[in-house]
């Protein structure tokens, strides 16, 4: 990231401004390679703050959003899907924002909950979809359900918060 603009995104990471980061993808789409590169950033403030713009550019400019869903479910389609689990929150924040940009790949994401290097990361981006339009995952909670490790507690109380938001589980309904 030894870019002019690169630097610039950077910069304003640190201080948190989203908005003003998000204006600078919608003004120039080269700014999305560097921004979307700091979802796999060192410092989780950096990479919740990108996914955080990630999300406002796609609420301003859902052209720009559907790119970038995109590009991060190809991330998550390659062979080593953790390679893409960093972009799952901006999954998430893109679904927060704009459900209908997100609708047709939430079934693809549930499908990806098998593997257990993504999950956890799953369930909370789905958690923000989830408080932005439940009927979205209500659909595939029982789906969901089916993979949820009950010994791992933060998987377990993840998918909780998602009933909570989203409706009941299969095993509620029985």
């Amino acid at each position: 990231m030894k870019t002019r603009l690169g630097q610039k995104i950077m910069s304003l990471l640190r201080q948190g401004r989203e908005e003003t980061v998000a204006g600078l993808a919608i003004s120039d789409r080269r700014a999305l390679r560097p921004l979307m590169g700091r979802l796999w950033d060192p410092d989780p403030r950096i990479r919740r703050h990108a996914a955080g713009a990630m999300g406002r550019s796609a609420e301003a400019h859902p052209t720009l959003g559907l790119e970038m869903v995109r590009r991060l479910m190809w991330a998550l389609n390659d062979e080593a899907a953790t390679n893409g689990v960093f972009g799952i929150a901006a999954l998430g924040e893109i679904g927060h924002r704009c459900p209908e940009i997100l609708e047709p790949f939430i079934s693809p994401l549930v499908s990806m909950a098998w593997d257990e290097g993504i999950r956890l990361e799953l369930l909370k981006a789905l958690g923000r979809v989830a408080e932005a339009d439940p009927r979205l995952v209500r659909r595939d909670l029982a789906r969901l359900e089916a993979f949820v490790d009950e010994s791992q507690e933060e998987e377990r109380d993840a998918f909780q918060r998602l009933v909570a938001l989203a409706g009941e589980s299969n095993r509620e309904r029985n």
